[in-house]
């Protein structure tokens, strides 16, 4: 699902607060205005991930128009698109340790097998995931 929120970026001693005007409990920071820009999107990220799991009702966003900045602040417009962000977290590789006869390492290895990639092959075949 795609969302939109306003974040607020303000300066906070040596870094650059985020605080979404919608959600007070989702706050970070930045050391420069990129990675502010960076840790707002991921913070969204994880909270939409964490309300939809949950069934965690969202509030509607207030209108850009109506979100009052002190002098120094900026509006931020961040956009999240969940069922990209899952897609991805799907994708992520994790590394497994595995045993196998050294005879079938050692041809493996002569004839330039990707151990990895027919490890995973196998188990989508055997789980039906293709």
């Amino acid at each position: 699902m795609k969302y939109v929120y306003y974040a607020t970026l303000y300066h906070d001693e040596n870094a650059i607060g985020v605080k979404f005007n919608d959600l007070p409990s989702v706050n970070t920071f930045g050391s420069d205005v990129v990675d502010a820009t960076e840790m707002a999107k991921d913070a969204l990220e994880g909270y939409l991930l964490v309300a939809e799991d949950e069934k965690i009702s969202l509030p509607k966003p207030t209108d850009a128009m109506n979100i009052k900045l002190e002098p120094g602040e900026v509006l931020l417009t961040v956009v999240v698109d969940t069922s990209i962000v899952r897609e991805r977290e799907d994708n992520k590789l994790v590394k497994k340790t595995l045993t196998i006869p050294s005879y079938v390492d050692r041809a493996g290895r002569e004839s330039g097998l990707n151990f990895s990639q027919v490890l995973s092959d196998g188990i989508k075949k055997k789980l039906q995931l293709s």
